[in-house]
């Protein structure tokens, strides 16, 4: 659902400063988008603890969690990617802002709800414009990720796949399967909920 009115990217950190979440801006309107599903949350609680322990060991990039990205400056395009990954050797200034203008180096997107999935093949145009060489994009109905990467074709793994990004994090590896699953230590307490 999108809101009539003309909005700058002022306007829209203002939005996020009053806690107004789950929007973002395209050609200066406002778009609601559905709230995370439960498989969503799954999907980056399972990814991040996979991604934590490689950046323990490979302290190379640093991830920003809903961070909003200025993608098209000149048409007001404002996407909130589920996770966004910088270089650390260029600082950790990404952490403290609602709104970001610096290209990230992967753009991690979840097709978790109709207006997400609806709109997948334009937000990956738009990323790739603005210069993100890196996108991954995972689809909890169809359980696949899909992986671009620059000089690369594109590629759709199945959850029987791995999920490795040999020139962005060399020796990173996930079952993509994994990453559609209830988190292990997600299940006791769910278990508990279940019995009161």
């Amino acid at each position: 659902m999108s809101e009539q009115l003309t909005r700058t990217p002022r306007e829209f950190v203002e939005r996020l400063q009053d806690g107004d979440r789950w929007i973002e801006m395209v050609s200066g309107r406002l778009v609601r988008l559905s709230p995370p599903t439960e498989e969503h949350g799954n999907i980056v609680r399972n990814l991040s603890k996979a991604m934590a322990a490689y950046f323990r060991k490979h302290p190379t990039y640093y991830a920003c969690f809903e961070l909003a990205l200025l993608v098209s400056p000149a048409t007001n395009t404002i996407r909130c990617p589920a996770v966004s990954c910088f270089p650390v050797a260029k600082g950790f200034d990404e952490l403290d802002k609602l709104l970001s203008e610096t290209v990230p180096s992967l753009v991690i997107e979840i097709a978790s709800s109709n207006d997400r999935r609806d709109a997948m093949s334009e937000r990956i145009r738009g990323y790739q414009v603005w210069g993100v060489p890196h996108i991954w994009v995972f689809d909890p109905d169809s359980q696949h990720a899909h992986i671009f990467a620059p000089q690369e074709t594109p590629r759709m793994l199945k959850e029987t796949e791995s999920l490795t990004s040999r020139t962005l994090l060399p020796g990173f590896e996930i079952l993509v399967g994994d990453l559609f699953t209830d988190p292990k230590w997600l299940s006791p307490s769910r278990d508990q909920a279940a019995q009161s």
